[in-house]
């Protein structure tokens, strides 16, 4: 997915900004502030962050985003404000690969807008459909194939919506989320048909279990195995968690029946069970039991990449939930 347009979304300022946007772009520098109301500030601030964003000058541009959001007066800054600093930091988040810190930023960007208080104005739909877009691109780079298709659907709609009223500024990112549609959809298809690959496989190891012989028995179970966990995979990418617990656990099912000693296999296929059984209703309580019971085993064998991935399921557990109800909430 193309990242997202940061400058479209920014909301229209208190003041004009025409003699400060030409300073900034002139020295790259934020203009002198000695003196000026604290609207203007906070107008200029927000507008050199945005020349930061859209300049690729990442560190800064996250520098002077948090000093804004974490700032003791930061309740009092305007709801759009927030939201699209909150956005900006999710972008730079996701450019940076780390996905696991978007989802927060997310929640924090719609908090601020359902404070918001003309919910049908274009600067509104826009950081709506931006968040939305931007936590499409999460889902997916994060194999959560299904929610981002659902969250893109209602990005493009909005988008469209909103291009009708502005085509110059929307039109760019409803292309965007129209060559994301398509970008997953293509990916879902051909999941799918990787799928049935797999179940012809698994037929074959089943057969093959009742050879006779215990060598060739003991490698079918393995390649079983590790196709069921393929399985697992795909069912979970593609939205049916309930499959995904299926396949998890007749996948574990075999790996005890193997006899080898607590391993990384086990721990992945553990940890794939608890990501499916997050997103069933009545069963986050068992899959936080689950992921709690896996760290002490990750940490003894050295995971760092599982110890990480436990630790902010754990952590983001109920995000997912709350961007959901906030999403409800605002729409």
């Amino acid at each position: 997915m193309n990242p997202l347009l940061i400058d479209v979304p920014f909301p229209h300022l208190h003041s004009d900004m025409t003699i400060a946007q030409a300073q900034i772009e002139s020295t790259g520098q934020l203009p002198p502030t000695e003196g000026l109301p604290q609207p203007v500030v906070l107008d200029m601030t927000m507008t050199y962050v945005r020349f930061l964003m859209l300049d690729h000058r990442t560190a800064q541009a996250s520098q002077v985003t948090d000093f804004l959001v974490y700032a003791d007066e930061a309740d009092a800054m305007p709801p759009l404000y927030s939201a699209w600093l909150w956005l900006a930091r999710m972008s730079l988040f996701i450019e940076q690969g780390q996905h696991a810190l978007t989802l927060g930023c997310a929640e924090n960007a719609l908090t601020h807008l359902t404070t918001a208080g003309n919910k049908r104005s274009d600067d509104f739909l826009a950081l709506v459909a931006s968040t939305l877009y931007n936590l499409a691109h999460t889902h997916h780079a994060t194999g959560d194939g299904s929610r981002a298709a659902k969250e893109l659907t209602h990005a493009q709609k909005l988008f469209e919506r909103l291009a009708k009223k502005d085509e110059q500024r929307f039109s760019a990112m409803l292309l965007y989320a129209v060559q994301a549609s398509t970008e997953i959809i293509q990916s879902r298809t051909k999941q799918m048909s990787v799928l049935e690959h797999y179940h012809q496989a698994a037929e074959l190891y089943t057969s093959q279990l009742d050879s006779g012989d215990a060598n060739q028995t003991r490698q079918a179970m393995n390649s079983l195995v590790d196709t069921l966990k393929k399985e697992g995979d795909i069912m979970f990418e593609t939205g049916s968690a309930r499959n995904a617990v299926k396949y998890y656990t007749k996948a574990l099912r075999y790996q005890k029946k193997l006899d080898d000693p607590l391993g990384l296999r086990e721990l992945q296929l553990s940890i794939g069970l608890a990501r499916a059984l997050l997103r069933l209703t009545g069963r986050r309580a068992a899959a936080e039991q689950l992921l709690s019971s896996l760290l002490p085993l990750a940490r003894r064998l050295e995971a760092t990449n599982q110890v990480i991935e436990i630790e902010n399921l754990l952590a983001g557990k109920n995000r997912n939930f709350n961007i959901m109800n906030l999403l409800k909430g605002i729409r």
